[in-house]
């Protein structure tokens, strides 16, 4: 029980953040409220199903877009590190999250290194991801308005170049995290991992840089070059039929991957901009209930950018024809190697005449048995 009400004190502290709301708090005053109740049980059980789900999903969408008729093309490569980084945040941030309400262990709490290694990994990482959305979002927008150029934008060793550098921008604009984050004692005498713990310029312009770059710039990026693919797709319309077959054939394969990014995009807008918008209009509870209340829509905030980052694979299913091809390549392929039965060497038997087989790579198993 005491370990629930730890985790109670940190959880509330994580997804209010705001001291002063938990120091009259007590968790006899909140297990009781619905909303509350209501918060960890999702938590409990809706997190492992993303988890499971996201690790599925991004796991097989890593193997399809690293095939080789996928890896060559720079929208699959932009496709494949999304999928990596996707997969980091859900147990850097998520499956830990997870572990804390069943256990009551907070690795970020667990010292200096645990808490800003911590830190830094999930914002990187979220920054990352929100980033390369914007990447392909843009190419996908070159491809679509200047498809006579695409060839030489967007290649894959431009798309390598753009993706290193994403990563070092965000590795530099989050590397405050290893002097700004450390270890606080609160006055309950409970030691918490605090990502602004100085009262600096630093401390108050970094959480505000923060919100900007993992969702109000993105957003704005994002809605303004969509809008730009979807004005050109309505207008090529009528230009469609007086193309040759293969100009056709080309326009098709653009607007039916544009169609699959614009998906991707919008649900990355519908499921991470709740989280940072809540805090802005989140009122300062005044009682338990409201309390209770805020727990519960700062979870749900947070579930949201958890299945962001677990459906992708889903959404490429759903609508994107090429990937489902290779989809089903990849999986014939498994079937048939599972199929195919192993060579084996086939000699006959000095004086008997008969023939007799072995497998031409022996199994453990085989080799005991014969020295037995």
């Amino acid at each position: 029980m005491e370990e629930i009400q730890n985790y109670t004190t940190l959880l509330i502290r994580n997804w209010t953040e705001d001291e002063n709301i938990t120091a009259d708090m007590s968790y006899s005053d909140l297990k009781s409220e619905p909303f509350y109740i209501l918060a960890i049980d999702l938590i409990k059980y809706c997190l492992p199903i993303i988890i499971f789900i996201g690790t599925f999903g991004n796991v097989m969408s890593f193997l399809i877009m690293v095939q080789r008729e996928m890896r060559q093309t720079s929208t699959f490569f932009y496709l494949a590190t999304l999928a990596v980084a996707d997969t980091v945040v859900l147990y850097i941030s998520a499956f830990k999250t997870w572990i804390m309400v069943l256990t009551g262990f907070e690795l970020l709490h667990q010292g200096p290194a645990a808490c800003k290694l911590s830190i830094f990994t999930t914002q990187f990482c979220v920054h990352f991801s929100a980033w390369l959305i914007v990447a392909v979002t843009v190419e996908r927008f070159l491809a679509v308005w200047f498809p006579l150029r695409a060839t030489t934008m967007c290649n894959l060793a431009r798309a390598k170049f753009v993706t290193v550098m994403i990563a070092m921008i965000f590795i530099l604009i989050n590397s405050h995290i290893f002097w700004t984050a450390k270890l606080h004692t609160f006055r309950n005498g409970q030691v918490k991992c605090v990502p602004y713990a100085y009262e600096n310029i630093v401390c108050k312009v970094f959480p505000w840089i923060y919100l900007v770059l993992y969702s109000f710039l993105p957003v704005l990026v994002l809605l303004l070059f969509n809008s730009l693919i979807i004005v050109n797709l309505i207008k090529s319309k009528p230009l469609f039929q007086a193309m040759t077959k293969n100009d056709q054939q080309a326009r098709c394969d653009h607007q039916k991957l544009a169609v699959c990014l614009l998906v991707i995009s919008f649900t990355w807008i519908i499921t991470t901009m709740p989280r940072p918008l809540y805090p802005l209009f989140m009122e300062k509870p005044r009682s338990t209930t409201a309390q209770a209340e805020a727990v519960f829509i700062r979870t749900v905030c947070f579930l949201l950018m958890y299945i962001n980052h677990a459906v992708n694979f889903f959404i490429y299913g759903l609508t994107g024809q090429r990937f489902r091809m290779e989809l089903k390549r990849f999986l014939c392929r498994v079937h048939l190697r599972k199929q195919q039965p192993k060579p084996r060497l086939t000699f006959k038997s000095s004086g008997s005449g008969q023939e007799s087989s072995l497998p031409l790579v022996s199994t453990p198993q085989t080799e005991m048995a014969t020295f037995a």
